[in-house]
């Protein structure tokens, strides 16, 4: 069974109700308390989700950045990654052995995360064409598992909303379409908002943007579904997520 989203976990990806729809939406099945998260300078907001009581969250991720330059249609870049989480019951994350997704093996972090970053090698990060494949070792109380998720990833359009971002006339951040999400997630940098899973619009006031810098930052739509399974006594959580990505500024 589905649980409430409790935003956000502790993960980096390097990468509340005053909300306009397309259509009037359902509850998200998460119902989160819409709490903004005031920023120190402008970090780029978390897009993975965290349950309450899960012992696991494994993500699968689509980024997509748009590239627009005049006189040529804009090329949109899409980028795979994976992180995963595990913890002792509390919020601390432990070492849980080897995570892969698909061919790819994770990093471990110095905070027991598990992420991957894409390089020079591989600019593209994990090919999804196939599938979604998990791969764990097991270790500290976590026992090694396989699992295949047969979820679809979300689509999510090209974010349509202004880049220029007035603090004191608050913003909204749109795109054009959301198809097959569960949640959606809105950020203004580390402000963040879930609404439901048709959501295309969100309003963020002057107040709650009061602790962004005025400079650069990023603004994303980040749509998600998921799955939860216990695993040897382990309530684990699969998603998979599509989020799309664009360099704001803000005045």
């Amino acid at each position: 069974m589905k649980k409430n989203v409790l935003i956000m976990f502790a993960l980096s990806t390097s990468i509340l109700f005053s909300c306009s729809k397309d259509e009037e939406a359902a509850t998200p099945a998460p119902t989160p308390t819409p709490t903004p998260t005031t920023p120190t300078g402008n970090p780029t907001g978390n897009t993975s989700p965290s349950f309450i009581g899960a012992d696991a969250s494994l993500w699968a991720i689509k980024s997509l950045s748009v590239t627009t330059i005049p006189g040529m249609p804009p090329v949109t870049t899409t980028v795979g990654l994976g992180v995963a989480a595990f913890n002792n019951g509390t919020t601390t994350m432990v070492d849980a052995g080897t995570v892969k997704l698909n061919t790819t093996v994770l990093t471990k972090n110095a905070n027991n995360s598990y992420n991957n970053t894409p390089g020079t090698s591989n600019p593209t990060g994990i090919d999804f064409s196939s599938g979604v494949t998990w791969d764990v070792t097991g270790n500290n109380g976590f026992s090694a598992f396989t699992e295949v998720v047969t979820l679809n990833f979300p689509t999510v359009s090209e974010i349509t909303s202004s880049t220029t971002i007035t603090k004191s006339s608050g913003y909204t951040l749109t795109v054009n379409t959301v198809t097959g999400a569960d949640s959606v997630m809105f950020l203004v940098g580390s402000v963040t908002k879930t609404l439901a899973g048709n959501a295309t619009s969100c309003t963020f006031s002057s107040s709650e943007l009061s602790g962004l810098n005025t400079g650069s930052t990023v603004i994303q739509v980040a749509a998600y579904t998921f799955t939860n399974k216990d695993i040897s006594g382990k309530d684990t959580y699969f998603g998979n997520e599509t989020v799309q990505s664009k360099t704001a500024t803000v005045n």
